[in-house]
């Protein structure tokens, strides 16, 4: 299995920066091996075989309309997995580029992803390898809730606050004035999710409940790994940004909802209305974040 070469470079204004090493080819920004041995990774074979028409799906069906809207060229993925969403961007003549964890390349030479357009971020040290302003969108989906955990799950850093902050104005930076982060994950607000387990520190009625239904049934409140609307305009104040809260139809395919199940959870998805977007009726986060451009600084004698 493998995907087309990516266009000529003549054709990218983005120019990735020189990194330190190479991991099976593709450029990292992992100087010591032992960060690289040490890396969290989490993708099994079996999740690779799914993954591959899964992203697939979502970059056609999901992502793409996004970039049209926001008439956005070059684009880039954040923790791009094995890398499929990419590959289908390229596929589609995107000027796309991915990140992702040392433990990925593996699936990338699989699918013989161009090494010219899938990096290795630093799991310790997230620095992308861009310029500031290179893209007109980035996209992480399913990777912010584990972002400052110390296990690539649940279990969250001290000052995960702080890695999440980094984080995020880090894929801000590499944004252009005008463009767009589109960030999504399973919302804290909402108390079902499907797709994890439990905080690790969740209390014993959460557990006890999560236990009994099958499913993570978790508190709305108070600190959890998931994220939440307001972590958005905490982790990026002072920024000028605006956010739109998005639906997801058309992104899931409720593979994880027990079967009986389905067709309510994709209507009830289909059919909420856009003002409860951005609350705990909706089960997922999905930021839309324009980057507006900076206020000018005021002049002489202007009044504060």
């Amino acid at each position: 299995m493998s995907v087309p070469t990516s266009p000529p470079v003549g054709s990218s204004r983005v120019r990735p920066r020189s990194t330190p090493r190479r991991i099976d080819g593709y450029p990292a920004m992992v100087a010591d091996s032992d960060a690289v041995a040490a890396a969290p990774d989490t993708t099994t074979e079996e999740y690779f075989r799914d993954q591959v028409d899964a992203n697939a799906r979502i970059t056609r069906d999901y992502v793409e309309p996004v970039a049209r809207r926001t008439q956005s060229r070059a684009i880039l993925d954040v923790g791009c997995g094995v890398g499929r969403s990419v590959a289908s961007l390229l596929e589609d003549g995107y000027d796309a580029y991915g990140v992702d964890l040392p433990g990925l390349t593996r699936f990338w030479s699989l699918l013989d992803c161009p090494r010219d357009r899938f990096l290795v971020v630093d799991p310790d040290d997230f620095i992308l390898p861009f310029d500031d302003d290179a893209f007109d969108l980035a996209f992480s989906f399913g990777v912010l809730e584990h972002v400052g955990t110390s296990d690539g799950h649940a279990t969250r850093r001290p000052d995960y606050h702080a890695w999440r902050r980094r984080w995020l104005r880090e894929i801000f930076r590499a944004v252009r004035p005008g463009g767009h982060l589109l960030m999504g994950g399973p919302n804290r607000s909402f108390p079902l999710d499907f797709s994890h387990g439990l905080d690790s520190r969740a209390g014993w009625v959460e557990r006890w409940l999560s236990q009994a239904a099958g499913k993570s049934i978790h508190r709305t409140w108070g600190e959890y790994f998931l994220w939440g609307y307001p972590d958005f305009d905490c982790y990026l104040a002072s920024l000028p940004f605006e956010i739109e809260a998005l639906s997801i139809r058309g992104l899931l395919q409720y593979g994880r909802v027990p079967a009986p199940l389905r067709p309510l959870a994709r209507f009830y998805v289909d059919h909420l209305p856009r003002r409860l977007l951005d609350t705990g009726f909706n089960p997922w986060v999905m930021a839309l974040i324009k980057k507006t451009a900076a206020p000018p600084a005021p002049g002489p004698g202007s009044v504060p």
